[in-house]
C-alpha cells in the first residue's frame, strides 16, 4: 500500500508583506502584495495542499489571520545579515510560535546566531533561492561555502524564477554533502559548520505574491500524517520537491495582479470590463466570462495563462480592429497594446540575465551547464520557389538523413507539423512588396521564445529578416543562446531599385550591420558581399563566408532531352540561350533583352516567375519566351537541352543557378556585378560582362564558335563537380551549430 504523502507549499506572501516591491513600486507607493490570508488558505487547500502556511518578510501578521484554521502552521521569510560580509540571504523558518519569531526577529543582523537559535530549537527552516541576490547582495563562491556550512536545507525550485538554475543548485549542494568537505571548509574559513546532518536537502515553494499561483510549486514528505511528522521531515532532509510548469507567466501574473488591486484601490475600473478582469485575475468564477474571454481570444488555455496569453494577443486583435474602423481610437488602442505585448519579453529577459549570472558563478565550482546542441532554423520562406527556400529543403534533407539536430522553422495560418518542420502560429501575414509569390507570417514574440526554451534549442539560426527571423533573433538573444544568420539576399539594393530611396537602403544596410555585429556568426556566400559588409561597418571577425554545393546527381548534361525545348513551346528550337530565377527588375532582364535583339535568329527562354513578368511580356523580343517555374527534374531538362546560360543580374549574392547550368555542361555569361561572377574564371568556364555591349559580345564568341563552347562547358561540369553539395552543406550546418569552421572564419 503506497504511503500518504503530504504537501505544502513552503514558500508564498500575503498583504502583511507590505513593502514597495522595486524603485516603481516604491514611486508609485504600491506594495508587494495584497493578497488575503483567508483567500490564499482556500486557493491552497483547492490545488491539494495538505497543510498551510504564509511565509511573509520578517512578519507573522498575515499567517496569523488564518492560524485558527485547521492544518495551518506559522512561518517567516526573514531577511539574515552575514556580519563579516556584505550580504543578505532569505532564511525561512517554519512551524514557530510569536514568541520565537521576536527572538528571531532580534537576531536578523547574524547569521550565526540566528541560524544557531533555529538548530537549538530544532525549528524547521531553508535557505531560500540560495543563488539570487537579495538586497544587492554579490553572490560569489566564498559566500555560497559559508551558506554550505550553516543550512541542511536549500530551496532549489522557486515559482518566480524558472526552472534554469535548479541543477545549478542541486550540483553545489551535493559538493557539499559530506562531512569531510563540510571540515575543509570550517578550516578554510575559521567558521563553525551548524550542520545538523552531512546531505543537504530540498524545498520548493511558489513565492506568489499575488495569490494567483500559490500551491503550484510544493514540498512534500512521505508519510507524514501530521503537521509534526510533515516538520520533522524537513528537519531531517526526507523531503521531495515538485512542481507545475514553471514559466515567466507567474511573476507577469503576480506583478499584473497586485498592479490591478493598487489600481482598483485608487480609480474607478468601468463597469463594462470590471467582470472580465476580475475573471482573469481569479477575484471571481464565471463561466460566461470565462467562454467570453475564450472566443475574444480565440484559444482556451489555463487560467494560470490567461494573463500572459492576453497581453500576447492584444497588438493583433488591436490591429483587426483597426484594419475595420481605421480611426484615431483604433489607432491609439493599438499603440497602448504594444507595452503590454512587451511586458512578458522583459519578465522573461529579466529572468534570463538572473540565470547567466548563476551559469557564470558555477563555472567557479566546476559545474557544466552546456546541453546537448540543438538548432532551431528559422525562415519566412520554405515553400516558395527561390534560392532561400531552397537551401532550407536541401539542409532539411540532409538533416533527417544524418540525424543531424536541426529543426526548420517557418510562420504559417496553415497548421502543420512534418518531421523537423515546424509551423509556428501566424497571427496575421504580410505580402512582401515586389514578391507577390511570398506572405510572411506573423507569429508572438513570446510564442517563439517558448518554442525555444521548451524545445530546449541551444542555437539559433535566421535565414531571412522577416518577421519571423527578427523575432527568433530577438527570442536567441534573450534566452542567451548561440545565434547566428545568414546574408542570403541584397534586400537594400532591392528596396533602392524598386523604390529610388538611397535613404530606405542606407538604412536597411545599416540594420544588416546590427544584426551581423550582434551575431555570433553572420555568414556571407560570397567574397564580394563580405567585403561590402565590411565597408558598411560589420565586424569582419563575424563573416564567414559559405560556399554552397551543387547536387551533380539531379542536374548533369546527362538530364538532356533534344526535343526538351521544341515541345515546350510548341515549334522547332534549334539552340536555347537560357536564363532562370526571379523575373524582377533588380534581375537586370533588359540586359536580356538588349542581347537577344542582337541575335534575333536565336530562342532565348526566362524560366521563373515575379512581379515584372507582366511588364515584360508587353514589350519582349519576339525570340524571348517567357515559360514560368520549372521544378526538379524538369529544370535539369530544361537546363541541359540549352546552349549556353545567360544570367545578366547584378545583385546576386551567390547565383546558384549558375552553379545548376554548370552542373548540366552549359558555359555562363554573367555580370560583373554581384557576386555571380565568382563562380566564373572568365576565358575558362564562361564569361564576365560588364555592360551589356559585353554581353552581345561574349554571347555572339559562344554562339560562334562551337569549339569555344564545348571546351568552356567541359570546364564548366568540372568547376561543378569540385563543389560537393553534400559536403559544402554538411559544413555549413556543423558551421552554423558551432561544431566547426569554414572558409574567412576569422580573415
Amino acid at each position: 500500500m503506497r504511503n500518504f504523502s503530504a504537501r505544502a507549499d513552503l514558500h508564498l506572501h500575503s498583504k502583511a508583506s507590505n513593502l514597495p516591491g522595486g524603485w516603481f513600486s516604491k514611486l508609485i507607493g504600491c506594495p508587494e502584495s495584497y493578497a488575503e490570508p483567508i483567500e490564499i488558505y482556500r486557493r491552497l487547500k483547492q490545488r491539494g495542499m495538505t497543510f498551510v502556511t504564509i511565509t511573509d518578510h520578517n512578519t507573522i501578521e498575515g499567517v496569523l489571520e488564518i492560524a485558527h484554521l485547521p492544518d495551518v502552521f506559522i512561518s517567516c521569510e526573514y531577511t539574515v545579515e552575514f556580519p563579516d560580509e556584505e550580504a543578505k540571504v532569505h532564511v525561512i523558518a517554519y512551524g514557530i510560535s510569536e514568541k520565537q519569531h521576536e527572538d528571531l526577529t532580534k537576531l536578523r543582523q547574524n547569521i550565526y546566531e540566528f541560524t544557531a537559535y533555529l538548530k537549538h530549537h530544532r525549528i524547521a527552516h531553508t535557505l531560500a533561492h540560495p543563488l539570487y541576490s537579495v538586497q544587492g547582495t554579490k553572490i560569489t563562491k566564498r559566500l555560497v561555502e559559508k551558506m554550505a556550512l550553516l543550512f541542511d536545507n536549500w530551496e532549489v525550485i522557486n515559482g518566480t524564477r524558472g526552472n534554469g538554475v535548479r541543477h545549478i543548485e542541486e550540483s553545489i549542494a551535493r559538493t557539499y554533502s559530506n562531512w569531510d568537505t563540510i571540515r575543509e571548509l570550517e578550516e578554510k574559513y575559521k567558521i563553525k559548520a551548524l550542520r545538523s546532518r552531512e546531505f543537504i536537502s530540498f524545498t520548493a515553494g511558489s513565492d506568489d505574491h499575488g495569490g494567483m499561483d500559490v500551491g503550484r510549486t510544493w514540498t512534500q514528505v512521505e508519510g507524514a500524517k501530521s503537521l509534526e511528522e510533515f516538520l520533522e521531515g524537513i528537519r531531517e532532509g526526507r523531503t521531495q520537491v515538485d512542481t507545475e510548469r514553471l514559466g515567466e507567466e507567474r511573476l507577469i501574473n503576480m506583478i499584473t495582479r497586485v498592479g490591478y488591486e493598487h489600481i482598483k484601490r485608487r480609480y474607478h475600473i468601468p463597469l463594462e470590463v470590471k467582470p472580465f478582469l476580475d475573471h482573469i485575475f481569479m477575484y471571481s468564477d464565471n463561466p460566461l466570462v470565462a467562454a467570453g474571454i475564450n472566443y475574444f481570444l480565440g484559444v482556451d488555455v489555463d487560467r494560470t495563462q490567461l494573463v500572459k496569453k492576453l497581453m500576447e494577443n492584444l497588438p493583433f486583435l488591436a490591429w483587426e480592429r483597426f484594419l475595420k474602423r481605421r480611426s484615431l481610437r483604433e489607432l491609439a488602442e493599438l499603440a497602448l497594446s504594444l507595452p503590454f505585448y512587451a511586458f512578458p519579453v522583459f519578465v522573461k529577459y529579466a529572468q534570463k540575465r538572473e540565470e547567466k549570472k548563476i551559469k557564470t558563478l558555477a563555472k567557479e565550482f566546476g559545474i557544466s551547464t552546456q546541453r546537448t546542441t540543438k538548432v532551431a532554423y528559422f525562415t519566412d520562406t520554405y515553400k516558395e520557389v527561390n534560392g532561400v527556400a531552397r537551401t532550407a529543403q536541401i539542409m532539411r534533407k540532409i538533416a533527417l538523413e544524418e540525424d543531424m539536430p536541426f529543426y526548420f522553422v517557418v510562420s504559417s495560418q496553415e497548421e502543420f507539423k512534418e518531421e523537423n518542420l515546424i509551423s509556428l502560429k501566424a497571427h496575421l501575414e504580410l505580402p512582401v512588396p515586389f514578391y507577390e509569390e511570398l506572405r510572411m507570417g506573423v507569429p508572438s514574440l513570446m510564442e517563439v521564445i517558448d518554442f525555444l526554451e521548451e524545445g530546449e534549442f541551444t542555437g539559433v539560426h535566421i535565414s531571412t529578416p522577416g518577421p519571423l527571423g527578427i523575432m527568433a533573433f530577438l527570442a536567441g538573444k534573450i534566452l542567451g543562446l548561440r545565434t547566428t544568420i545568414a546574408f542570403h539576399t541584397d534586400i537594400p539594393t532591392y528596396a533602392r531599385v524598386y523604390t529610388g530611396d538611397t535613404d530606405l537602403e542606407n538604412i536597411l544596410w545599416k540594420t544588416f550591420v546590427i544584426l551581423a555585429n550582434n551575431s555570433d556568426r553572420c555568414f556571407v556566400p560570397s567574397e564580394h558581399y563580405r567585403s561590402i559588409l565590411i565597408s558598411k561597418g560589420a565586424n569582419p571577425s563575424k563573416l564567414s563566408i559559405f560556399r554552397r554545393g551543387v547536387d551533380t546527381e539531379l542536374f548533369s548534361p546527362y538530364r538532356r532531352q533534344e526535343d526538351f525545348w521544341s515541345q515546350k513551346l510548341g515549334k522547332k528550337v534549334k539552340r536555347v540561350i537560357l536564363y532562370v530565377g526571379r523575373v524582377a527588375k533588380e534581375k537586370n532582364l533588359d540586359a536580356l533583352f538588349y542581347v537577344a535583339r542582337c541575335f534575333p535568329e536565336e530562342t532565348f527562354v526566362v524560366v521563373g516567375g515575379g512581379p515584372y513578368r507582366k511588364e515584360l511580356e508587353e514589350r519582349k523580343p519576339k525570340n524571348v519566351h517567357l515559360v514560368g517555374y520549372i521544378r526538379g527534374e524538369e529544370l535539369a531538362k530544361a537546363y541541359a537541352s540549352s546552349y549556353l546560360f545567360l544570367f545578366p543580374s547584378e545583385t546576386e549574392t551567390y547565383a546558384q543557378v549558375v552553379l545548376e547550368a554548370m552542373a548540366c555542361g552549359l558555359p555562363a555569361v554573367v555580370s560583373s556585378k554581384g557576386a555571380s561572377h565568382e563562380h566564373v574564371e572568365d576565358g575558362l568556364n564562361g564569361f564576365i560582362a560588364t555592360k551589356k555591349e559585353d554581353f552581345v559580345d561574349r554571347v555572339g564568341m559562344l554562339l560562334y564558335d562551337e569549339g569555344l563552347r564545348n571546351k568552356m562547358s567541359a570546364e564548366a561540369l568540372e568547376k561543378a563537380k569540385s563543389l560537393d553539395m553534400r559536403k559544402t552543406y554538411l559544413d555549413y550546418m556543423q558551421a552554423i551549430a558551432g561544431m566547426g569552421r569554414l572558409a574567412y572564419e576569422n580573415r
